[in-house]
């Protein structure tokens, strides 16, 4: 049977790849330059990827070759087969679903590619509302941009919702209760576990994260001269607040004031002996009008094809974000050829994530600031213990903004013509402890939110990832003395986490790695 099942693979797998090629490549054009053109290529090339994901027949064989272990003396063949089960499972939609949602994709993928606020006139990008964001003193300039900021939301919100029934009907021919609760589980990712896991840490974390934000609402009080009592949420350092503002110490900004972010990204992963300027060569890295405002890594082929997309500015935030990137890119650029195609990939996204968010936080590591930045050595401990105090206030309120959105998306799955403008603010007031400005909840201001219209049911990756990093750093720590500049460091990436690719599940991989399936121990431990 190992033969039969074999031959089906290497056939699936040839028509896959190309399918697969074809619509990252789309993707890239689309995202670089926001043409009509492009979106319509990406739209058709992600059309014709969901409607091989949709054969029936494939499905039902994929299926029943995993369940009866058809390929289980082939290890690595047995992995192909489920994760086939699992693709098929997911794609499983008639074709007048497929072109529907693909034009909504596209029309969705068009208006936030192309959204700019406008204040007064004048047409801002993401970065200038964030520039305001960080720096502005004055409330009623705050508020204006936050607001500006929140205009894409009607725009959007019905093409949403739609897409949301979309999405569920297909779940719900596939015998689940909803498009949420069937992607988390096609993702090896149990939806009760998740649930329980994140209610848990929520309320392990809700005093640390309450006291947090008092000291840290004390000094924003102070700066914009308004009570504590009266701040509201244009008066923190994003639009969602899912980041710290700084506040607490040093300002971490000035330190890459007419510093060159490639240069020290370049250092930073030379160090790890990994290099990433083929990487960076291939990539787009500056702001310019039609292209994405956002941030992202693509493996275009699984063939070493990786880009980057950013909007670097010399600031904290993105030097956070080109690292983070690049964590990405290095994964999957050193996944190993030999593996078959369809496993060259990361163990799961949160392992991805993982990686990324652990480069991200390198900038706060005292030798960082030594050997990367060149601080002197005061200056390098100084930054080493504001950036731990940062880090924790960052780690506490990111993780009350992914609660948010998490039990948003889970709500919106249950039932997509539920009133989610006033759910939306009840999530925000409850978790983060913000005060909802009159009118809001009338208003939707969660379809403002790219990943809950185009990444559906995946922001529970970056906090579980977040968890996983914090597990390999303490392993590193113990065993490689660290990870800025050390080639042990390197090794333990390329050989425990990048070499398996996808061919254990994520969990398994990571008992292999460092001794222990995921802890969320070592997340309370280190921030609550």
């Amino acid at each position: 049977m190992s033969d039969a099942v074999r031959a089906a693979v290497e056939d699936t797998t040839a028509q896959y790849r190309k399918l697969y090629i074809e619509a990252n490549r789309t993707e890239w054009e689309a995202a670089t330059t926001g043409t009509p053109e492009a979106l319509d290529a990406a739209a058709q090339a992600n059309a014709a990827l969901m409607r091989f994901w949709a054969d029936p027949d494939a499905y039902e064989r994929y299926r029943a070759w995993d369940e009866d272990g058809a390929a289980a003396d082939d290890p690595l063949l047995a992995r192909t087969v489920h994760l086939l089960h699992f693709g098929y499972a997911r794609g499983q939609r008639d074709p007048a679903t497929i072109d529907e949602m693909a034009e909504l994709s596209k029309t969705l993928t068009d208006a936030y590619t192309n959204f700019r606020a406008e204040v007064n006139g004048e047409r801002l990008t993401a970065n200038a509302i964030h520039t305001i964001l960080a720096d502005e003193t004055g409330s009623e300039r705050r508020r204006a941009a936050w607001e500006a900021s929140k205009e894409i939301g009607p725009l959007v919100a019905d093409q949403i919702r739609r897409l949301a029934e979309l999405r569920n009907d297909g779940a719900r021919r596939m015998g689940y209760d909803n498009y949420h609760r069937m992607s988390l589980t096609l993702s090896e990712l149990d939806p009760d576990w998740l649930y329980a896991l994140l209610e848990d840490l929520a309320q392990q974390i809700e005093e640390p994260f309450r006291a947090a934000k008092a000291a840290m609402d004390a000094e924003l009080a102070e700066r914009f001269s308004v009570a504590p009592g009266e701040l509201m949420p244009w008066h923190y350092a994003d639009p969602f607040f899912q980041d710290a503002p700084m506040v607490g110490g040093m300002d971490f900004n000035r330190l890459f004031e007419g510093r060159d972010l490639i240069e020290l990204a370049l250092a930073t992963y030379d160090g790890l002996g990994m290099d990433v300027r083929p990487i960076l060569a291939r990539s787009d890295l500056f702001e310019r009008e039609g292209k994405d405002q956002h941030a992202f890594c693509i493996d275009i082929d699984r063939e070493g094809d990786v880009r980057v997309l950013c909007n670097l500015q010399p600031l904290l935030r993105w030097m956070d974000t080109l690292l983070h990137e690049l964590g990405h890119a290095v994964y999957d650029t050193l996944i190993p050829p030999s593996l078959p195609w369809m496993l060259r990939s990361p163990s799961h996204i949160l392992t991805t994530e993982a990686m990324a968010l652990l480069m991200g936080t390198l900038p706060f590591d005292r030798q960082w600031q030594e050997t990367v930045l060149g601080a002197a050595p005061d200056d390098a401990r100084q930054a080493a213990e504001d950036g731990a105090r940062r880090l924790r206030l960052d780690a506490l309120i990111f993780a009350r903004w992914v609660m948010v959105v998490v039990a948003f998306e889970r709500a919106l799955y249950e039932d997509p013509s539920r009133d989610l403008d006033g759910l939306w603010w009840d999530l925000v007031h409850k978790y983060q402890f913000l005060r909802v400005p009159e009118g809001r909840e009338r208003r939707p201001d969660w379809a403002t939110k790219y990943h809950i219209a185009l990444a559906p049911a995946y922001y529970q990756n970056y906090l579980l990832g977040r968890m996983m990093s914090l597990q390999w750093d303490s392993w590193l720590r113990e065993n490689a003395g660290g990870i800025v500049g050390r080639a042990e460091a390197g090794d333990f990436f390329r050989e425990r986490i990048f070499a398996p690719g996808m061919t254990l599940h994520w969990n398994d991989q990571l008992a292999a790695a460092t001794g222990e399936r995921l802890n969320p121990d070592y997340f309370v431990q280190k921030y609550a």
